[in-house]
């Protein structure tokens, strides 16, 4: 028996529900029952999402099962300088964040689908490419649509 879900772009109302999955997506991966930030947390995403979406500077698309959001993903896309390679894309450029589907209806399918719609908007945009950070859960998911370990390992200095 598969499930009727439904696909859809995120609007400004769905900032609240993007916001409290991306908490829930940290909390997972980081162990967390709770954090006593959490509550700053949600509201900071709050405003993220308020002005990123307004701006179209995040995309978000949702997976509903019965009219409840049962998973997120978002597409952040950001300008770097251009390389030969980003010439056509102007530099233009996606990370995709925010992969989260409710513990109930995972291994569905519904994660692939949601990165299939980033993906199409990453093409219509004509982007250089999208980037992302994954799970040991959701690896499987990401090389079956062709992402592969970058070429060039991303270093990071923790500013203090």
């Amino acid at each position: 028996m598969s499930l009727e879900i439904k696909y859809r772009r995120a609007t400004q109302n769905d900032i609240i529900i993007l916001s409290e999955h991306r908490v829930k997506f940290i909390n997972e991966v980081f162990n967390m029952a709770t954090h006593p930030d959490e509550l700053k947390l949600k509201d900071e995403l709050i405003t993220y999402f308020s002005k990123s979406l307004k701006d179209k500077s995040v995309i978000a698309w949702l997976a509903l099962y019965e009219d409840k959001v049962i998973a997120t993903s978002c597409l952040v896309i950001w300008h770097a300088p251009m390389s030969y390679a980003g010439l056509q894309s102007k530099g233009k450029r996606g990370y995709i964040l925010n992969m989260y589907t409710l513990g109930a209806y995972r291994k569905k399918g519904i994660a692939s689908r949601l990165l299939e719609k980033l993906i199409g908007e990453a093409k219509k945009m004509k982007l250089e490419y999208v980037s992302l950070h994954a799970t040991e859960d959701g690896m499987r998911v990401y090389k079956n649509k062709g992402f592969a370990p970058p070429k060039f390992p991303e270093l990071k200095l923790k500013i203090e």
